[in-house]
């Protein structure tokens, strides 16, 4: 199954810029080390062409930042991911999580029962009035599965209205899988929690090792037979990766991933693949970005496929 590439180097719904910088990198990375597989795939690059102005202006809705500008380049990205052939492997490199929020909705309305993991370590299950920071990169699975419809904090209703308008209750909570979860606040482990949705937080993945995590995601695969595999790189300790935005002591470690995600990328369900929140401004050397192509590297190459956990 041929690849392409889709790169959505726009950082809006983070807290700092520099994500658009990280999906950039990719395509040098991938002439650096003349890599066939990467120069031969189907490329397309949304960019939108005001981000300096969007960083230094304030915006007018404080709880959910940049919210007006980034309304109007999800459409941009809605539009283009419906173009797109879905029988193709496909890999998404985005500036920061929250278009994760956009993606999935366009692609369940092809594959309704499209499984999620979720390998970051924050849950993004945040809506402007529960955001402690008003970044929107933290409310891109409560875009996409419109659990979270708490006011736990007053917001403008303006800024409420906008929200309400983007959420798709486009994936049910039984098609989420969370790995590597360790910072979260507890409005969202209550949603969590009370939807029973299976996760794996750091601390347990690196006393117990892998194969819990990996024998769900096989359940998940599957029951649903099309797993989007969303990798924000803060899943990683800081310390082995510190080119991201948003980083959180006790993470997993380069290996940790890469047992799991060797065995997840192999199999034929894994049709989809988001890697995000890289920061060259934050990393050294660029570790980040290469630590991460080296992770999904048998994804971008197209490794057979199998079907069984062996």
């Amino acid at each position: 199954m041929p690849l392409q590439v889709v790169g959505i180097a726009c950082d809006w719904g983070g807290a700092q810029p520099g994500g658009a910088a990280g999906v950039i990198s990719w395509y040098y990375l991938g002439l650096h080390y003349k890599h066939l597989a990467w120069i031969e795939a189907d490329h397309y690059l949304l960019r939108p062409a005001d981000d300096l102005i969007v960083w230094l202006s304030t915006g007018s809705h404080v709880y959910a930042r940049r919210l007006e500008s980034w309304v109007g380049f999800a459409e941009e990205v809605r539009r283009q991911v419906s173009m797109l052939s879905l029988d193709r492997r496909t890999l998404f490199l985005t500036g920061d999580h929250s278009w994760a929020g956009v993606i999935l909705p366009v692609l369940a309305e092809k594959f309704p029962e499209i499984g999620v993991i979720w390998i970051d370590a924050h849950a993004d299950l945040h809506n402007p009035a529960t955001s402690p920071s008003g970044n929107l990169h933290g409310m891109a699975l409560a875009l996409a599965t419109g659990l979270n419809r708490h006011r736990y904090h007053p917001i403008p209703e303006a800024t409420w209205e906008i929200w309400e308008r983007q959420v798709k209750a486009a994936i049910p909570p039984q098609n989420l899988l969370f790995v590597g979860l360790r910072s979260y606040e507890p409005p969202e482990m209550e949603i969590i929690h009370s939807h029973n949705i299976v996760h794996f937080t750091s601390e347990v993945l690196m006393k117990e090792g892998m194969e819990a995590a990996i024998q769900a995601a096989y359940a998940l695969a599957e029951r649903c037979g099309v797993l989007y595999v969303s990798f924000d790189v803060d899943v990683w300790d800081p310390s082995f990766a510190p080119g991201t935005g948003s980083p959180a002591v006790g993470g997993l470690s380069i290996a940790h991933l890469r047992v799991f995600l060797d065995r997840v990328l192999s199999w034929s369900a894994t049709r989809f693949v988001e890697i995000t929140e890289i920061n060259p401004l934050l990393d050294r050397e660029n570790h980040t970005a290469m630590y991460a192509y080296g992770t999904v590297r048998s994804f971008i190459d197209g490794i057979e496929a199998c079907s069984s956990l062996e």
